[in-house]
């Protein structure tokens, strides 16, 4: 027994050696994977700080528009609404009507209010007047 016994170490103990190596040969590419990522990491921040110095300060400033073309339009625009305007018919005469009744309501509830109104008015004038003379003869 001793005999199938040692082989069987044999695989195992070849089999845990090769683990060995195949774990030992992974360690040593992943920390040169690390160390090749961590130097591109440094000239991904270089570049990074490369591009804020360079660009960073940079001012753009856009030309300023030529509105001369739309002002000129606008000018024609206004220059034809202008004529169009001077085309209309022009009234021949003014009218200048002070009017007692508005020629819109035509009611008699209006009309007797504005008639009284003025009668009123022409009333108070009239005492007005007469109160003056008197007081003025008097006074003399």
């Amino acid at each position: 027994m001793s005999n199938q016994q040692t082989p069987e170490k044999t695989i195992i103990d070849e089999v845990v050696e090769t683990l060995i190596k195949k774990t030992d040969f992974l360690e040593k590419e992943l920390t040169a994977k690390n160390v090749t990522l961590l130097a591109k990491e440094e000239q991904t921040q270089a570049l990074i700080t490369d591009f804020k110095n360079k660009f960073g300060n940079m001012v753009i400033q856009a030309p300023k528009p030529d509105l001369s073309e739309i002002n000129t339009s606008l000018k024609k625009g206004l220059d034809a609404i202008n004529e169009n305007m001077e085309k209309w018919p022009k009234p021949l005469k003014k009218e200048y009507r002070f009017l007692f009744f508005s020629e819109q309501v035509r009611s008699v509830e209006y009309v007797k209010a504005v008639l009284t109104r003025i009668i009123l008015f022409l009333l108070a004038l009239v005492f007005m007047i007469f109160a003056y003379r008197l007081l003025n003869n008097h006074m003399k």
